[in-house]
């Protein structure tokens, strides 16, 4: 077999490598990070929106790392990124930009999932990318997450798992490795694992009822890897994250449900772990956990300090070599799975029919949740649109950096005065719109991330003070609209993307119907 000729072959150097999927830091490969990823043998790699550009740029990058590893050890790598649809891309220019798991499951387009699955599969392998961090099958049963929202198809777990595992089908036979996430479950939290450590009081019966759902489904039905969630689930273990969880990934995952592809540690300098165990000494307790891949947004400083503590860690025993051999081979059996040596297809020009689809899963997303004063469509002229700028506001998101305001295109679309705000207005700015405001008796309003940015709820509380209808335009959780329940009509666009406002706003303008359906049961 060919993983065990290699790993048979293979120096402790090589092994450690292989474990490692680290940041570029581009755009594209310094003199610096060349001779680094030579020197330690660094093995695989994760691709941000900043270290890539157009689709020539994106294959000659992937060409380059694929190079490096050749060189340095002989072994293809796994180039990945997290392409998983809305704010959460990080392939603009030479992929089609697909609409977030919430809107998709809005757009009750169930049957196109594995096509469209599919045809992100193809584009990103068509790029040199053979591993993509999608889809999320957290299920997302808590309002004020502020991490996993809109990328969980739905708060129910059946159809959370139904949608994954098409996604997943189609993704992998396009012949891009799929990664799971983030596994045992994060949507039952409040907390960001970027920013702080969360903990959920649920045991296994409440997990095998709900969060566990789309994962079993997922590894019934052929996922090769899945990633974990840092987050404590005391009642299974009260001591360590699942990821650095050996009851959770090995007794579990491996043991109980018969998982058995790559497990991608999320990445490994989210204060959720760098703060309680540095992300180094991490490393080591995860491999020893069951971590096969981890992921390693870091510098070359920090990337050569995990990879020496767990080079350091197999030699004195800590982490026994057995435990790293089992790793490797899992590792090297999905690279030929995937057939990483051979090259990328041609390039391919953006299929016309897959923007089409991804335009008809937009435009059926976009969803009418009530108009109790028959505002809708728009038709009087005196009205006045105001939104946030389009700006990142997660660390997990990218926003389009030619993407114009809602407001701003509101106005050319209704030929109307338009203000345009900061993600959380304090009360100066507040007036300032109040005056701008005050003759006109109707304002078209979107919110974005209001439930973190409680100067859009006071905005909206001091326009409903001034009489104003309102009309509320949600452009990221719907659950925005439970901060601001007195709106005179509410609409669900699910994410601040080109193609999600321009179809947003030829519904409010009736050039076409409202068609989405609301994915979760509390608004």
């Amino acid at each position: 077999m060919y993983e065990l000729k290699k790993l048979t072959n293979m120096s402790l150097e090589e092994k450690v490598g292989q474990l490692f999927l680290v940041a570029v830091n581009g755009p594209g490969v310094s003199e610096k990070y060349k001779q680094h990823f030579l020197k330690h043998k660094l093995g695989n790699f994760i691709c941000f929106a900043y270290d890539l550009k157009d689709y020539a740029f994106i294959r000659n990058l992937t060409d380059e790392l694929q190079a490096i590893t050749k060189e340095s050890c002989g072994i293809p790598a796994f180039i990945s990124v997290d392409q998983e649809g809305g704010m959460v891309t990080r392939v603009f220019s030479g992929a089609t930009h697909f609409s977030s798991n919430m809107a998709v499951t809005a757009s009750q387009m169930n049957s196109s999932v594995e096509t469209m699955g599919h045809m992100v599969g193809k584009e990103l392998r068509a790029l040199g990318l053979n591993l993509n961090h999608a889809p999320s099958l957290d299920v997302n049963n808590n309002a004020e997450n502020p991490i996993i929202g809109i990328r969980s198809y739905s708060d129910d777990p059946n159809v959370v798992a139904r949608m994954g595992v098409d996604y997943i089908k189609g993704l992998q036979k396009g012949g891009v490795m799929a990664n799971a996430k983030h596994f045992p479950g994060h949507g039952d939290t409040s907390m960001d694992s970027h920013h702080e450590l969360p903990t959920i009081p649920h045991g296994l019966d409440r997990l095998n009822e709900l969060e566990l759902i789309p994962f079993k489904e997922a590894i019934k039905n052929g996922v090769d890897s899945i990633m974990t969630a840092h987050i404590i689930f005391k009642l299974i273990d009260p001591k360590y994250p699942a990821t650095l969880s050996e009851k959770i990934i090995t007794g579990f995952l491996r043991e109980e449900l018969g998982f058995e592809g790559i497990v991608v540690s999320d990445c490994m300098t989210m204060n959720a772990i760098k703060e309680g165990y540095t992300t180094a000494q991490g490393c080591v307790i995860a491999l020893n956990a069951g971590i096969d891949l981890l992921c390693l947004n870091a510098t070359e400083e920090l990337q050569t300090e995990c990879y020496n503590k767990v080079l350091n860690a197999v030699k004195s025993g800590e982490l026994p070599l057995a435990k790293v051999d089992k790793a490797v081979a899992r590792i090297l059996k999905h690279k030929e799975k995937y057939n990483l040596t051979t090259p990328a297809p041609a390039p391919l020009e953006i299929y016309p029919e897959h923007e089409k689809l991804a335009d008809e899963i937009s435009k059926k997303a976009i969803t009418l949740v009530y108009d109790n004063k028959n505002l809708l469509p728009i038709k009087d002229k005196k009205i006045m649109a105001i939104s946030p700028m389009p700006v990142r506001t997660a660390i997990t998101d990218d926003a389009d950096s030619s993407l114009q305001s809602f407001a701003k295109q509101a106005s050319t679309e209704f030929n109307c005065p338009f203000k345009e705000t900061g993600i959380n207005p304090d009360t100066e700015e507040i007036q300032e719109i109040l005056e701008a405001a005050k003759d006109f008796n109707i304002i078209l309003l979107a919110s974005y991330h209001a439930l973190t940015n409680p100067g859009q709820t006071s905005l909206f509380n001091a326009l409903k003070s001034a009489d104003k209808q309102v009309i509320l335009v949600t452009l990221h959780l719907p659950y925005d609209m439970l901060k601001m329940p007195n709106a005179d009509a509410s609409v669900a666009a699910y994410e601040y993307t080109g193609r999600a406002v321009k179809n947003a706003l030829y519904a409010l303008a009736g050039k076409q119907a409202f068609l989405g359906k609301m994915p979760v049961s509390n608004c």
